[in-house]
């Protein structure tokens, strides 16, 4: 796995300054459900606190999966929407034991840092490997060994054009791990999710989310690192 040489200190930062700062995610069907005032930022923190206190009752656990969409963004609302007829995912969770049985089971191998759980979160109807890396991360915040999210930018950055192309090259496993070992090259932590966000913040603020083309060709931080990237990803 190779990743691209840019100031990871910076980008982190960046990410907290820029993408943190935005508002929630939200639309009339989401809204159904929760109400949250707040930036990525706040989201962030609110999901952190009941992930800390250990609660997995129902309510804390449809508390959490409402503010991973709102946190996520517009790329996750067809969770809440039926589609071609079928039930709304997020309905399904909520009223089916046998559906909220499987997102536990993600639940509790999220929180032991098994990757593992990404697996068995798209497992549900509506959660694909992009969400389901972020029910994951999200659960595994008090684990020893963390998760991060892996989502088309991530895939983009390490010369992925799709999430899949990456999953098939690395198992979640892998991949995990070998962000903990840059990590641990960078910020001297065992936390896999700061390589991450800088990443995010990079290919944020240089390409297009589908890895398609540039959204942003001028000088800049890290550009000739970008220049690289563009030149091995727009390519293949």
């Amino acid at each position: 796995m190779i990743f691209p040489e840019i100031d990871y200190k910076f980008w982190l930062s960046n990410w907290k300054e820029s993408i943190g700062q935005l508002q929630v995610y939200s639309n009339v069907n989401i809204a159904k459900f929760i109400s949250f005032d707040g930036d990525i930022n706040a989201c962030t923190n609110e999901i952190f606190d009941i992930v800390s206190s250990g609660q997995t009752d129902k309510e804390s656990i449809l508390r959490v999966i409402d503010l991973i969409y709102s946190w996520g963004g517009k790329s996750g609302r067809l969770f809440y929407a039926s589609i071609k007829g079928l039930p709304v995912p997020r309905d399904e969770v909520a009223n089916n034991n046998t559906v909220f049985s499987t997102y536990l089971q993600g639940v509790v191998l999220a929180q032991s840092g098994n990757p593992a759980s990404i697996n068995q979160f798209c497992k549900i109807n509506g959660i694909g490997p992009s969400y389901a890396s972020k029910h994951a991360y999200f659960w595994s915040l008090k684990s020893a060994t963390p998760l991060i999210i892996v989502d088309s930018k991530i895939a983009g950055s390490l010369v992925y054009s799709k999430i899949e192309q990456l999953r098939a090259r690395y198992s979640d496993k892998e991949i995990v791990t070998k962000f903990n070992e840059k990590a641990r090259v960078e910020f001297d932590k065992n936390d896999p999710s700061k390589i991450e966000k800088a990443l995010f913040a990079f290919h944020n603020h240089y390409f297009k989310n589908d890895n398609s083309g540039w959204k942003n060709n001028t000088l800049g931080q890290d550009y000739a690192a970008a220049q690289k990237l563009a030149a091995a990803l727009f390519s293949s």
